[in-house]
């Protein structure tokens, strides 16, 4: 397997854990709306979606703001 595949294949990785991240943490979220709604669960604070899925993928992928 050529470098260029092998890159092509990390970097398809990459964004498919990242796309991972971003579905747990919407699936989160709902479920926690979901019990505040049922009248169970925690009062979430007011925060943004960014804020969210900074909050679910770990500290190496965060968002830097660009």
């Amino acid at each position: 397997m050529s470098i260029r595949t092998k890159l092509a294949k990390l970097r398809q990785q990459a964004r498919q854990a990242c796309a991972d991240s971003d579905v747990k943490a919407i699936s989160e979220l709902m479920d926690e709306l979901s019990a505040e709604a049922a009248g169970g669960g925690q009062l979430r604070r007011q925060s943004s979606l960014q804020d969210v899925f900074d909050e679910a993928r770990p500290p190496t992928t965060r968002s830097n703001g660009q």
